[in-house]
């Protein structure tokens, strides 16, 4: 609908004068000012744009949204177009200073004026027009509207959005993370991180800050100056720093990525280690004595370092002893063995014990590569009985007469009450060493502690007498052995084979299971060895002419090797097993048994009078059984 101006009747005028007048004036009765209604602010400027000049009233028709409505904006940004509101009067006229309120929402998705306020007021100008001052989004994404306003007038809104896309909201890792690099040396890969927006779009044109977090003084700093550098992110979102070195100090440290607006950084994990190595230095142990056939109490350990001083982790050292005269033997090594560095550039040799020979020797520590070494002055010191200084050993021995006498930690849950119609001739332990089993000749078992008593052969037919018996790995079950070979087996012991059709040219005197239950070795007077299941042959004396009978053998923890000990003391070591020394001239004859220490890393030699002579790692002996009993076999 169209309204013409509003003419006032000249004196003169023709009788249409008033009639105009009076339509005119009914055409206005329909505004919406002060008290009327019809038309609005936006049909009076219309009307005004296309009539001729008007007659202004100044009474306010309304405030109408003239520019800004609708846009969007990015988060934290201000909107382009300003927001703007017109305001006129019931003859179409603009009207001056007049002012319009404009308030935005106090919370969510919003914006704020200058000052970071939600309200502002701005007076209309000579045109009717009130431009509010810049208005920015705030970090709230979503659709919202601004209000503008004139008091006791109409309210008109700006539709507008904040929006997320384009702007920057997660820095990630992108490559470069969990590498390592030696003190001084470069960074194989620069860091890089992707700068992407709430929808996963790349943002190209970015500030990213990279930092150095120093941790225990390792560090590194980038090439061109210092722990910070910059980068900008290229069209794929993605900034790359420049290329780091390696500072002085081993050890893991961080590097922060980050961007403005950005919460949480990228955050890169990377490691200095140490470079070649330039010094080797002998530990504590590197001046010590020790008796003939037992370990030296400190271990023989280096520390490697780089020429920083930094420890060198990895590395392989050798330590070796002399091959002749005064020496020892490194536990499941020989006479030379190979460590590794730890964390802390230490590197320990395995144990080190004394061989039969008094006297002092030097034994070395070399690292690939470095001409200096590291050396430690040892002496052996002479032997003439068989105890030896130290907390006693722990293991089990048995009577004939079934008697047990236990030493260390062992546990004694009693010997055989009742008469025995043949000797005791053997003991075998359960699992941590919580009971124990003990055979006669005649094949009849007693079980003590948490042993369980599963069969014996006391009921049998025997053609040679038992020798010897051997528990599975679990504890639920044993083998016996007799002296023509012949395998019993109860509980969980399976049978493997045996020598009971096997012409003997001397008689079996002991037998042992390998660690997993799943095989045995036999061992004959003479040496021989007979292995049955997945026990492997690792050597024997059959062929060796023996001053002394094999009476017993024990086996390595892994089971890659075995001793077999002679009635004399002398000691025979095969496959992996290590020979600490023998009895011979120490242990008072007869021997009975060998009886290993826990870690295999070394071993007792069991004399009928229950003297304990300690190689290796075995600790001091218990004292010798009593007056009239003769010891016949131990376990540990």
């Amino acid at each position: 609908m169209t309204v013409g101006p509003v003419f006032a009747r000249r004196r003169g005028e023709g009788a249409r004068g008033p009639r105009f007048r009076r339509r005119a004036l009914g055409l206005l009765a329909v505004l919406p000012v002060a008290g009327v209604v019809g038309l609005t602010p936006a049909a009076l400027l219309t009307s005004q744009a296309a009539a001729a000049p008007t007659s202004c009233t100044g009474v306010i028709a309304g405030v109408t949204a003239t520019a800004g409505s609708p846009q969007t904006a990015k988060v934290g940004t201000a909107f382009a177009t300003g927001l703007e509101a017109t305001v006129v009067d019931t003859g179409g006229c603009p009207v001056a200073n007049v002012n319009v309120d404009f308030v935005a929402p106090a919370t969510g998705a919003s914006g704020t004026f200058p000052g970071g306020t939600v309200t502002v007021t701005v007076p209309t100008s000579t045109t009717g027009i009130a431009t509010a001052p810049t208005f920015t989004a705030n970090s709230v994404s979503g659709s919202y509207t601004v209000l503008a306003s004139v008091p006791g007038s109409n309210q008109v809104s700006f539709d507008l959005t904040n929006t997320t896309a384009g702007v920057a909201t997660v820095v990630g890792v992108s490559t470069g993370n969990d590498q390592s690099a030696k003190v001084g040396a470069q960074f194989a890969q620069p860091l890089t991180v992707n700068v992407l927006d709430a929808y996963g779009d790349p943002i190209s044109g970015t500030t990213v800050t990279f930092t150095v977090v120093a941790d225990n003084g390792a560090n590194a700093t980038f090439v061109g100056g210092g722990a910070t550098a910059t980068a900008q992110t290229g069209e794929s979102g993605t900034a790359t720093s420049p290329a780091l070195i390696a500072g002085s100090t081993v050890g893991p440290f961080t590097v922060m990525a980050s961007v403005s607006g950005i919460n949480t950084p990228a955050t890169f994990t990377l490691t200095d280690v140490a470079s070649a190595p330039y010094a080797i230095t002998a530990g504590a142990g590197s001046s010590q004595n020790t008796e003939l056939g037992t370990d030296f109490a400190v271990p023989l350990a280096v520390t490697v370092t780089d020429i920083n001083g930094n420890a060198i982790a990895g590395a392989s050292v050798t330590f070796s002893a002399p091959t002749s005269g005064a020496s020892g033997v490194f536990a499941g090594a020989g006479a030379s063995a190979l460590a590794l560095t730890n964390s802390s550039g230490v590197a320990v040799a395995p144990d080190f014990s004394a061989n039969a020979v008094p006297g002092g020797y030097i034994v070395t520590a070399r690292v690939a590569g470095l001409s200096s070494e590291a050396t430690f002055a040892l002496v052996n010191t002479a032997r003439t009985t068989a105890s030896v200084a130290g907390p006693a050993g722990t293991y089990w021995l048995v009577t004939s007469s079934g008697k047990v006498l236990t030493s260390g930690g062992a546990a004694n849950f009693g010997p055989v009450k009742a008469k025995l119609a043949s000797p005791a001739v053997g003991i075998a332990t359960t699992p941590g060493g919580r009971g124990y089993w003990v055979v006669t000749s005649k094949g009849q078992v007693y079980a003590f502690g948490n042993a369980v008593l599963y069969g014996s052969a006391a009921n049998d037919h025997l053609t040679s007498p038992i020798v010897g018996i051997a528990a599975t790995p679990d504890g639920k079950g044993y083998w016996l052995v007799s002296s023509g070979g012949g395998i019993y087996n109860f509980g969980d012991a399976v049978f493997h084979g045996s020598t009971g059709k096997i012409h003997l040219t001397k008689p079996i005197v002991g037998i042992a299971s390998t660690p997993n239950g799943k095989g045995y070795w036999l061992v004959s007077s003479d040496g021989g060895i007979f292995a049955f299941g997945n026990a492997v042959f690792h050597g024997s004396t059959g062929n060796i002419h023996l001053n002394k009978a094999i009476v017993g053998m024990a086996t390595t923890a892994s089971g890659d090797g075995y001793w077999l000990v002679a009635s004399d003391g002398g000691v025979f070591a095969f496959g992996k097993a290590t020979y600490f020394g023998s009895g011979s001239g120490v242990s008072p004859a007869p021997v009975k048994a060998i009886v290993t220490t826990s870690d295999g890393d070394g071993y007792w030699i069991v004399s009928a009078n229950g003297t304990a002579a300690g190689f290796g790692d075995a600790g001091g002996q218990g004292s010798g059984s009593p007056a009239g009993v003769t010891v016949v076999a131990g376990a540990s």
